[in-house]
């Protein structure tokens, strides 16, 4: 209460002096936790959005600072006592962003070592509640390994290193996807209350309102300045997600079963290579600057005749689907489906078998003289192409088909495994 109230009568003292001395500095600086622009001049709107943005932060203070409700005792269990200080330790970290609005690289690994520490002590939790707590698991843990790369490659100045571990990313789709897992865990868990998990989601959702909110104000100047700065106290819906999750484990579950670690490595190493075998797949995709798998490289004219014949016949747009679809990551997706349903195994199977094998004729039956034909594994894309009315105007980095074949045999050969695993202990879960 009193660091909650002190923060707050500095909002208020910062309005008043922003108001009556039209400088805005002192506000922008306590609600914002960065210097102002040297031109923000204090108006209405503008301080509004400022006080909002500090009332946030001043309500996240009141949330994470607050004592768990009076009688409610904290278990012991080896389970729910250090996911609950590595929460603790996730809020307390946020502290960094007052003092440091950006981040060292130092703060940055730090902070992927204590949100990887959340990540993997909440696998316990997953696993009583939701189905695919290893996907959770492995989707987390991702996330943080590519933040934490994309870091340390700035750094080091290796540029190319740097936009690998940023490709497609990574740290967004990762956080996502364990976000999605853990809300649902908790809104099916007994010990947190309903308006825990929607500031979880919250802190999903309104992130994205607001980036929207920009576009009627692009053209309004100082305002639009003031608001686009604002956003970021958006990231206070998180920090009191995390401080009410970690309030909330003094309670007990609903009936659920206590978490069991397996005995042995081979559940472990099931989860990962499920999880590989749908990734892999995204690689490719993720790496090219275009939505389709063969037509960026390879015409039908460039194709000896017998072939192209074949390919000219087939509908364009039944063609451009399956371009599209093996383009954007789509077998992926029917791999997934293949772990946990048996009767799209050798849909699946054969999907990969044939992409495989459409990549390698790509490559190796393309007449090589075109100035568009792969190369290799690594090649340009050419000026001025319109690929489905995504017109290119410089040559960029791309990958060839033979990319999309190697994904391809990998998850071909790791879903052959799991289905082997599974036959045999029909009753094993992800």
């Amino acid at each position: 209460m009193l660091v909650t109230g002190g923060y707050t009568a500095a909002l208020v003292v910062a309005v008043v002096l922003a108001l009556t001395g039209r400088d805005v500095g002192f506000l922008w600086r306590l609600s914002l936790f960065v210097e102002a622009d040297e031109d923000a001049v204090a108006t209405w709107p503008s301080v509004l959005i400022l006080v909002f943005a500090g009332g946030l932060w001043a309500w996240a203070l009141w949330q994470s600072l607050r004592a768990l409700p009076y009688g409610k005792t904290f278990p012991a269990d080896p389970e729910t006592r250090p996911l609950r200080r590595a929460l603790y330790a996730a809020v307390a970290f946020w502290a960094f962003y007052a003092v440091m609005p950006t981040w060292p690289w130092w703060a940055v690994l730090l902070d992927v070592l204590v949100t990887s520490a959340v990540v993997i002590l909440f696998h316990p939790v997953l696993r009583r509640t939701v189905r695919h707590a290893g996907l959770a698991l492995g989707a987390g843990l991702l996330a943080q390994v590519s933040v934490a790369a994309t870091e340390v490659f700035d750094v080091l100045d290796w540029r190319a290193a740097e936009r690998a571990a940023a490709l497609g990313g990574f740290a967004a789709v990762g956080t996502l996807v364990w976000s999605v897992l853990v809300l649902v865990a908790q809104w099916r868990d007994g010990r947190w209350g309903r308006a825990t998990v929607w500031y979880g989601v919250a802190s999903l959702l309104v992130p994205d309102a607001l980036l929207l909110g920009r576009i009627p104000l692009s053209g309004a100047g100082d305002l639009y300045d003031v608001y686009d700065e604002a956003t970021s106290a958006a990231s206070a819906l998180f920090v009191i997600w995390l401080a009410r999750s970690a309030h909330e484990l003094g309670g007990a579950p609903s009936g659920l079963a206590p978490y069991v670690p397996p005995a042995d490595r081979r559940a472990t190493l099931m989860v990962v290579a499920r999880l590989t075998a749908c990734l892999v797949l995204l690689l490719p995709p993720l790496a090219n600057s275009h939505p389709a798998w063969i037509s960026p490289h390879v015409s039908i004219e460039g194709l000896p005749p017998v072939v192209g014949d074949v390919v000219g016949a087939v509908s364009p747009a039944f063609w451009h689907a399956l371009e599209l679809f093996v383009g954007v990551g789509g077998l992926s997706v029917l791999v997934l489906v293949a772990l946990h349903r048996r009767a799209v195994f050798w849909a699946a199977m054969s999907g990969l078998f044939l992409t495989a094998l459409g990549g390698l004729a790509a490559v190796t039956l393309a007449d090589r003289r075109g100035p568009d034909l792969p190369g290799g594994w690594v090649l340009s894309r050419p000026d001025d192409v319109d690929l489905y009315g995504m017109i290119a105007t410089f040559s960029r980095p791309t990958v060839s088909p033979l990319w999309f074949t190697a994904a391809c045999l990998v998850s071909a050969a790791l879903l052959w495994s799991q289905r082997h695993r599974r036959l045999a202990t029909p009753c094993s879960r992800m």
